[in-house]
C-alpha cells in the first residue's frame, strides 16, 4: 500500500471511523474507498433492475437442464 499525503476534513474522518468502529485513520478511508467502489459498481444493475422476465418454473428446468 502506498502512503499519500492528504487534507481530510476531520470531521467526516472521525464520522467514518465511528461508522466502521475503528481509530485507525486509514482504516476509515480504506473501507469508505472500498464502499464509493462498491455502490458505483451496482448502479449498473439499477438499468435491469425492473425488467420483467417470462419465466416459468418449467422454462426454468428446461434451461437448467440443458433442453431451452
Amino acid at each position: 500500500m502506498a502512503r499519500t499525503t492528504l487534507n481530510i476534513d476531520h470531521d467526516a474522518l472521525n464520522r467514518a471511523r465511528q461508522v466502521y468502529a475503528t481509530d485507525s485513520p486509514s482504516v476509515a478511508v480504506n473501507a469508505a474507498l472500498r464502499e464509493v467502489v462498491r455502490r458505483a459498481e451496482l448502479e449498473g444493475f439499477d438499468a435491469v433492475r425492473d425488467v420483467e422476465l417470462d419465466l416459468d418454473h418449467d422454462r426454468l428446468r428446461a434451461w437448467r437442464d440443458g433442453r431451452a
